[in-house]
């Protein structure tokens, strides 16, 4: 179905590219998906929906005036030709709307950023009723609610000076909860290329291991410093968070972000901490919208040293700098957090006395300048004494700064990363993510 995909775009922008006047310049981007959907409540399926879609959207520019339009358009109406109808009308509403708006002082005049294509599908994955029996076997009689959403993804770009990228890959997620019968709740994460019965398995009943635990009675742990253990998925919240303009080298010229004392070298993080945009990890494209092709792997924080910020073209022609092709949110797209030596199996023997958190929620900045983020433990959080799991913890809120977590209070890494896929899918489904190992993580403060 890949080559038909890629016919479809093709065809789509070859009919438009023809339809434009000397003066004009159009950039096309397309996004489109073959999803499965399957809904779980109480170990039982509820919904199995099939999902094909098509976006597309077109980036006119005349001079130094632009403006774009987005179009969800299903896959059906492309076979009738009325989605190349409705994509003509949006091109000429665009250029309509081109006429009336002033220059844009910051516009980048359109180029040919070269061609590529990258197909990372890989092997089949399970259809509907095998992911069922495989999802459902480990947890019989057990209360799990849940999404698996699995499928392949498509991606391209063109332009009218004659770039032309394309994207393939295939994925799945399955984000879950397990619940006891007094209602509490362990949540669980398995995404991957590839379904391995073996992996999914063995998170299973560790979910359910940490759900027995969630039956005694909850510790209250009063406000303070305590050593913690981050796992993967609350590291990933972390590093969600941190997209919110805090790599990004434009909110740094506007005064908003939260690395200025990193970025002056007036502070620096843990010789143990290094980050890159990573897109040899094959979640996303390396091209943005514009169609710029990125490095495969641009360091960002190399042993606790601020080595590059994302720079799109846009912020570059504003402030004089060198892009390096970001997107323009200049947020990562795929980060990736080398792993340090801490063995799974030591995890709580080194945590020793502290909290084992599981899962974060309700993040944000609470004061950004200063790169302090708050937020609140959710599912599954412990504490733990002398290397044992004691009890579950009631809800705490912390307010730290990264400075302090990812600084000198990093006292370890674990030895393997896993994949915190993007896992939005309002109106598609979303790409992207990180791969994050668990941190360990001495006096980190906690205030409610």
């Amino acid at each position: 179905m890949s080559s038909a995909m890629e016919t479809l775009f093709q065809r789509t922008c070859d009919v438009l590219f023809a339809d434009l006047a000397e003066s004009e310049d159009l950039n096309i981007n397309f996004e489109a998906e073959e999803s499965l959907f399957i809904r779980f409540n109480k170990s039982k399926v509820r919904q199995i929906v099939d999902v094909t879609q098509i976006k597309v959207s077109l980036f006119l520019q005349i001079g130094k005036k632009n403006a774009e339009h987005s179009l969800q358009i299903p896959a059906t109406l492309f076979e009738t030709g009325e989605g190349h109808e409705f994509l003509n009308a949006s091109l000429n509403d665009l250029r309509d709307e081109v006429r009336q708006l002033p220059d844009d002082p910051f516009a980048l005049s359109m180029r040919n950023n070269g061609q590529s294509r990258e197909d990372m599908s890989g092997d089949a994955l399970p259809g509907a009723n095998e992911f069922c029996e495989q999802l459902l076997g480990p947890v019989a009689g057990v209360d799990l609610a849940g999404l698996l959403v699995s499928g392949t993804n498509y991606v391209g770009n063109r332009n009218s000076k004659g770039q032309a990228h394309w994207f393939v890959t295939r994925s799945f997620y399955f984000d879950y909860s397990v619940y006891s019968a007094k209602e509490k709740a362990v949540k669980g994460l398995y995404a991957d290329t590839r379904f391995d019965p073996g992996i999914y398995a063995g998170k299973i009943a560790a979910s359910l291991d940490y759900l027995d635990q969630m039956e005694k009675p909850n510790k209250v742990v009063a406000p303070g410093r305590y050593r913690c253990y981050f796992s993967p998925e609350a590291i990933g919240e972390i590093v969600e968070l941190m997209g919110w303009n805090g790599f990004s080298r434009g909110a740094l010229s506007r005064g908003n972000s939260p690395m200025p004392d990193l970025d002056s070298g007036n502070k620096s993080l843990s010789p143990l901490l290094s980050m890159a945009e990573d897109f040899s990890l094959g979640l996303v494209p390396s091209f943005n919208a514009l169609g710029e092709p990125a490095p495969e792997r641009l360091s960002l924080i190399s042993r606790g040293k601020l080595v590059n910020l994302l720079t799109s073209s846009r912020t570059a022609e504003e402030y004089r700098l060198e892009s390096n092709q970001a997107n323009d949110s200049e947020a990562p797209r795929s980060l990736s957090i080398e792993p340090g030596e801490l063995a799974e199996r030591d995890i709580l023997k080194a945590l020793d006395t502290g909290l084992y958190i599981s899962n974060l929620h309700y993040l944000n900045w609470s004061d950004a300048t200063k790169g302090r983020i708050t937020g609140m433990t959710r599912f599954a959080c412990f504490w733990v004494e002398n290397g044992e799991i004691v009890s579950p913890i009631q809800d705490l809120r912390f307010d730290e700064t990264f400075y302090n977590f990812w600084g000198d209070n990093l006292e370890a890494l674990t030895e393997v990363a896993e994949i915190q896929p993007t896992v939005l899918s309002y109106d598609q489904r979303a790409l992207g993510g990180a791969k994050v190992p668990g941190m360990l993580i001495n006096n980190f403060n906690f205030c409610l």
